[in-house]
C-alpha cells in the first residue's frame, strides 16, 4: 500500500484516504481549483515539484484539462500530459468527489502510459486510411492515436492536428459541440468498461463546406480480454437523414391524405380485432370510427356483412375482392392478408400472417358512369349496325376495327374476315388506292372530307359518296378514321332530273311571262307554241280548238320540226276511232293527260305511226281552261319516252291555266274594245229562293253591277221592286253560295250588296263574256249577256249550264255599239282602267262612297273586296287619275 502524506489543507474524508492507499501510481487530492491538498508516497518519489506549493496544472501540462471536465460533469475523466521539468508523459485520471450536490475535492492519479496500440500501429493506420469514411482510433487515455484521410475529407481538418491529442480537441476545433462531445465520451467510457459490443451515435457536426449529420459507429479493440482502444467510423448520413425526414413528412402527409380520402381503410390484427380505421367514407356508417378500434371484425356485421366474410378469408391468407352496399352506395373492397418475414435456421425467409387489411372505394358514381357509357356504346353500336349506309372504323394503320351489317352485306364477307384487314385486302385496285389516298389525307390534315367515287355494282355503275372523318382518343390524339358510304346513284339521277326540271319550269314561267305581252288570242297561242318548240326538251307543240257545231279539234297554231304531222292526224272530242285519245280526254275533262311511251301505249294507237315517223317518244295534252271554260288544247311532244315527270306535268297544268286566262282576257278585251257585240238573253228556270219569292210576292229582283274580287268571289248589287226590300234579303240569305249580304242605305236601289262564292257572272267572265244583269220576275229568271261577235256561243251556254239546272237561249242579236263601253264621256276610259281599278270604282260608287255625307267608308268597302284599306285607297286614287286623264286629255 502507498504511504499517504498530508499537506496543507489535508482532507479528512475517509473515502479520500482509502483512494490514496489503494493507488500504487502517483496520486494527489486537490480542490476544484486544482490546488493539491494531499498526496501519496509514489507522487513524492516520482514528481520533483513540491506539491505543497503547486497545483495539478503546474505539475502536469494536460491540454484537455481533465480536472475541469470532471468538476463540470461530476464524472471520471482521463487526459494525457507532460510532467513539468521532466518531459515525461503520463496519463492523468481524475475522480471527482461530490458532497451536497457539488464536487468538493478530486483524486488525481498520474500513471506511466502503457501503449498496446504501438505494437500494431502500422496495421491500424493502414486500416483507417483504407476506409472510405472518416475513421479515427482513441486509446484508453482518450487520446486520438490515428485518423484516416477520410477524416480530413469530411472535416477539412488535417489529421496531424488531432493525432496524439485528447479527443477533447474535436470540441476545441469546433467539429462538434459540447453536448455531442459529452454523449460521445459516455459512449467511450461504456466501451472501455466492457459494457457494450459497439455504440452508434448520430449527431450534427461541422463538415468540410458546411454542417451535416454523421453517424459514429464506435467499436472496441480488445487485447487479452481488455479493451485497449476504440475505433470510431464516422459516416456522412446527411442525405440519408434528409430522405428519412422527407419520408417521415411524406408519411405524415399520406396519413393526412388517407384520412381525408373518400375511402375506408380497416386493419385488423392476427386475432381479428380492428387495429386501425380511417377515411372520410366512414361517415357513411353513421357511427364513430373510434367505436370499432379493439373490437372484433364482426362489429361491422350490421353495416356491411360482405366485408366481414372477406376479412375472415383474408385472415386465412386469401386475397379477395368484395362489393358491398352501404346506405344506398356501392363500395368495392380489396381485402389482403398482412404478413411479416422471419429468418429460419436454414437462412430462409418465412412469412407469417399477422392480420388483414381492407381498402374500400365508393364506386357508385363510377358504376353509374360505366353503365351510361355501356348504354351509349350499345346505342351507338345499334345505330351504326342498323344504318342502311355502310360504316367502318379503321385505325391509323388502315386496319378495320368496326364494320356494320350494311358494309358486310355490300362486300359479301363475314365480319371476322373484314375486322383486322386493310383496304387493299377488301377492295380491288384502283379503288383501294384511291380510298387509301383519301384516308391518309384525313389523317394528315386532321379534318373530315367528303368525296364521290364511282364503283362497279350489280346493276351497273354506282356513285358512292364517302364521308371520311378522324376520330380521337381521350388524349385528343387521332386514333383512326370513320368512313360512311352512301349510295347516291339515284340521288345523282334525281339531281340531274331536278336540274332539267328547273330549266323546264323556267321555260314554263318564261312562257307565262311572255303571255303578258300578247294582246290577242292569236298572239297568245303563237307565243306559247314557239317558246316550247324552241327549247331543247321538246320537239313540237300545237294548240287547237273546235267550233260550236263541230266535234273535231282543229289546229290553230303550231311550232317545231313536224309541220306535216298535223296534216296526217285527226282528233275529235267524241267517241270513235279518232276520239277518246289523250287530247280529247284532256279537252272533255279539263285535266292534263300524258302518254309516256307513244310506241307502246295502246291509247295512242290511232296516231302512233305518224308520231313515230316524226321522231316522237312521248306527249302531253294540256287543256287551256279558265274557270269552268275550256278555251282550247295544247299538245306538246318530246323525242324520248318518259320525258314528262310529275313535276313537269304540274308545271304544264299551271301553264294551261295561265294560257286559258290569257285567252279569256283577250276575248274580254275584244268585248270591251269591239264596236259590235253579241247580245244573248238566257231564260232560267228552277226552284231557287229568289225565283220562289218573286212568284209568291209578285215582286221583281234585279242583280247587276258585278264586281269580281281577288279570291274569285263576286260582289253583286240586289235591287228589290214591288215589295219590302227585306223580302229580297230573306230570300237571298237562303242562297247556297251566299257568303255575306250587307244592306245599303239607298231608297231607289240598289238595296243590298251580296258577296257570292259561285256566281254565274264569274262563269260568264271565264268564258270571255260579260253578264250585264240578271232579272227575276214571276218565278222566271233572265240573264242578259254581252259577248264578242266572233265568240263561240256554245262557250257561253256551257258557262250558264254549269251554274243553273235549266237554261234556254231566249234571244241572240248583234248590235253596233255607239256608246263607250263603261263610261259615257270623253276618251277611252275602259281601256285605261285595270280590272281592279274598275272594281274599286264601281264598289265605291254603288255603296255611296261619293255621297255626302258618305254612306260607306274605305275600311268597309275594302272588307267587301277582301283587300286592305290602304290597297283600296291606292286603287281608288289611281282609278280617279285614269278617269280624269281620259276626260281632259281628249279635250
Amino acid at each position: 500500500m502507498s504511504e499517504r502524506v498530508e499537506g496543507r489543507g489535508a482532507a479528512d474524508d475517509p473515502l479520500v484516504d482509502e483512494l490514496l492507499d489503494a493507488v500504487d501510481d502517483p496520486a494527489v487530492v486537490c480542490g476544484p481549483d486544482g490546488a493539491i491538498r494531499v498526496w501519496n508516497g509514489p507522487f513524492a518519489e516520482r514528481v520533483e515539484a513540491d506539491p505543497r506549493e503547486s497545483s495539478v496544472g503546474e505539475v502536469v501540462d494536460c491540454p484537455s484539462d481533465p480536472l475541469e471536465r470532471a468538476v463540470e460533469t461530476g464524472e471520471r475523466t482521463i487526459g494525457n500530459g507532460v510532467v513539468d521539468g521532466t518531459g515525461r508523459e503520463v496519463t492523468v485520471a481524475v475522480r471527482p468527489v461530490e458532497r451536497e450536490g457539488g464536487v468538493t475535492v478530486a483524486v488525481v492519479t498520474f500513471a506511466e502510459p502503457t501503449d498496446p496500440f504501438e505494437t500494431e500501429r502500422a496495421l491500424y493506420e493502414a486500416s483507417v486510411d483504407a476506409a472510405a469514411d472518416a475513421v479515427y482510433v482513441v486509446d484508453r487515455s482518450h487520446t486520438i492515436r490515428a485518423a484516416s484521410d477520410g477524416f480530413t475529407r469530411f472535416t477539412g481538418v488535417p489529421t496531424e492536428r488531432v493525432e496524439g491529442r485528447d479527443v477533447d480537441c474535436l470540441r476545441e476545433l469546433g467539429i462538434i459541440d459540447g453536448e455531442i462531445f459529452h454523449e460521445g465520451m459516455r459512449a467511450l467510457r461504456a466501451l472501455f468498461a466492457g459494457g457494450a459490443e459497439s455504440r452508434t451515435v448520430t449527431s450534427e457536426v461541422r463538415l468540410d463546406g458546411g454542417t451535416g449529420v454523421v453517424e459514429n459507429r464506435m467499436t472496441p479493440i480488445e487485447r487479452g480480454g481488455e479493451v485497449v482502444a476504440v475505433v470510431n467510423v464516422v459516416r456522412d448520413v446527411t442525405e440519408r437523414e434528409r430522405r428519412r425526414e422527407a419520408l417521415a413528412a411524406n408519411r405524415e402527409r399520406l396519413g393526412t391524405i388517407m384520412a381525408d380520402l373518400p375511402v375506408m381503410m380497416v386493419v385488423v390484427d392476427g386475432d381479428g380485432r380492428v387495429d386501425h380505421c380511417q377515411g372520410l367514407d366512414f361517415d357513411a356508417l353513421v357511427c364513430d370510427r373510434e367505436e370499432f378500434l379493439g373490437e372484433p371484425v364482426e362489429a361491422f356485421e350490421p353495416v356491411c356483412p360482405d366485408l366481414v366474410d372477406g376479412f375472415r378469408r383474408a385472415l386465412d391468407g386469401e386475397t379477395t375482392v368484395e362489393t358491398a352496399t352501404i346506405d344506398g352506395r356501392t363500395y368495392k373492397a380489396c381485402l389482403e392478408p398482412l404478413s411479416e418475414s422471419a429468418t429460419t435456421g436454414e437462412g430462409r425467409d418465412d412469412a407469417s400472417d399477422t392480420g388483414a387489411i381492407a381498402v374500400a372505394i365508393d364506386i357508385t358514381d363510377r358504376e353509374r358512369r360505366e353503365e351510361e357509357i355501356q348504354a351509349r356504346e350499345q346505342e351507338l353500336r345499334a345505330v351504326i349496325d342498323s344504318s342502311p349506309d355502310p360504316i367502318a372504323m379503321q385505325d391509323t394503320e388502315g386496319r378495320y376495327q368496326v364494320v356494320n351489317r350494311a358494309m358486310l352485306g355490300n362486300l359479301g364477307m363475314d365480319r371476322d374476315a373484314v375486322v383486322g384487314a386493310t383496304t387493299g385486302d377488301v377492295f380491288a385496285d384502283p379503288v383501294a388506292e384511291r380510298m387509301e389516298d383519301h384516308r391518309r389525307a384525313v389523317l394528315e390534315s386532321g379534318r373530315a372530307r367528303t368525296v364521290e367515287e364511282e364503283l362497279a355494282g350489280g346493276d351497273g355503275e354506282l356513285v358512292v359518296q364517302l364521308t371520311i372523318a378522324p376520330y380521337r382518343g381521350p388524349d385528343g390524339e387521332v386514333q383512326g378514321t370513320v368512313t360512311i358510304a352512301r349510295d347516291i346513284t339515284e340521288l345523282e339521277r334525281q339531281r340531274g332530273e331536278l336540274e332539267t326540271l328547273a330549266e323546264i319550269q323556267e321555260l314554263v314561267q318564261e312562257s307565262v311571262r311572255a303571255l303578258t305581252g300578247a294582246t290577242t288570242s292569236e298572239a297568245v297561242k303563237e307565243t306559247v307554241c314557239e317558246r316550247l318548240a324552241e327549247s331543247e326538251y321538246y320537239e313540237f307543240a300545237w294548240i287547237g280548238g273546235r267550233e260550236a257545231s263541230e266535234r273535231e279539234l282543229r289546229p290553230e297554231c303550231c311550232a317545231g320540226i313536224a309541220d306535216d304531222y298535223l296534216e296526217e292526224i285527226t282528233v275529235t272530242v267524241g267517241a270513235g276511232e279518232r276520239g277518246g285519245g289523250p287530247a280529247a280526254e284532256a279537252y272533255r275533262t279539263g285535266e292534263v293527260q300524258v302518254v309516256h311511251d307513244i310506241a307502246s301505249d295502246p291509247v295512242f294507237e290511232p296516231w302512233r305511226t305518224a308520231a313515230v315517223e316524226n321522231g316522237f317518244g312521248s306527249m302531253v295534252a294540256v287543256p287551256l281552261t279558265h274557270g269552268a271554260t275550256t278555251h282550247g288544247l295544247l299538245a306538246v311532244y318530246a323525242a324520248r319516252p318518259n320525258a314528262f315527270s310529275k313535276r313537269e306535268l304540274a308545271g304544264f297544268e299551271t301553264l294551261g291555266e295561265a294560257v286559258g286566262f290569257a285567252l279569256a282576257a283577250a276575248q274580254y278585251r275584244r268585248l270591251v274594245e269591239s264596236d259590235s257585240v253579241l247580245e244573248l238573253e238566257f231564260e232560267v228556270h228552277g226552284d231557287l229562293p229568289l225565283f220562289e219569292a218573286s212568284r209568291e210576292h209578285g215582286c221583281r229582283f234585279e242583280i247587276d253591277h258585278a264586281v269580281r274580287t281577288g279570291d274569285d268571289r263576286v260582289v253583286n248589287y240586289l235591287t228589290v221592286e214591288g215589295v219590302d226590300p227585306e223580302v229580297g234579303a230573306a230570300a237571298a240569305r237562303e242562297l247556297s253560295n251566299l257568303e255575306e249580304i250587307r244592306e245599303l242605305d239607298r231608297e231607289d236601289g240598289p238595296h243590298f250588296e251580296m258577296t257570292l262564292t259561285d256566281s254565274a257572272f264569274r262563269y260568264l267572265a271565264d268564258a270571255g263574256a260579260r253578264g250585264k244583269r240578271g232579272v227575276v220576275e214571276d218565278g222566271v229568271g233572265r240573264m242578259l249577256v254581252e259577248a264578242p261577235a266572233d265568240l263561240d256561243v256554245r262557250q257561253v251556254t256551257e258557262a250558264m249550264d254549269a251554274r243553273f239546272p235549266e237554261v234556254q237561249l231566249a234571244a241572240k242579236r248583234e248590235r253596233h255599239r255607239t256608246d263607250a263601253p263603261w263610261w259615257p264621256g270623253h276618251g277611252d276610259i275602259g281601256a285605261r282602267l285595270t280590272d281592279r281599278q274598275r272594281a274599286v270604282l264601281k264598289t265605291a260608287y254603288y255603296n255611296g262612297y261619293y255621297e255626302w255625307p258618305r254612306e260607306a267608308d274605305s275600311e268597309t268597302l275594302a272588307d267587301s273586296l277582301d283587300i286592305a284599306s290602304t290597297t283600296f285607297l291606292q286603287h281608288l286614287r289611281k282609278g280617279h287619275r285614269r278617269v280624269l286623264e281620259a276626260m281632259f286629255d281628249s279635250q
